[in-house]
């Protein structure tokens, strides 16, 4: 899963953006304009939906990326 665009996605629903916003819908963002292929393009709908609802519905939310490790202090 691409984080970074999880984090767009997550920062999306924490502006108050509706699951509709998800820039990947746009016209110039579909397949059909920028040429990738639909199995790119659905990924990168599925990491930014997944960020989003890991926001908004933190429950249910699967697809979480884990969250990276803390260094650890060398005087504990």
């Amino acid at each position: 899963m691409n984080t970074e665009i999880w984090q767009q996605g997550a920062q999306a629903a924490r502006a108050g953006l509706s699951l509709l916003d998800c820039p990947y819908y746009r016209a110039a963002n579909l397949p059909g304009h920028t040429g990738e292929s639909i199995r790119d393009w659905q990924a990168k709908v599925h990491a930014w939906e997944a960020g989003w609802h890991s926001v908004v519905d933190p429950k249910n939310s699967a697809d979480e990326p884990a969250p990276p490790a803390l260094p650890r202090c060398l005087d504990e």
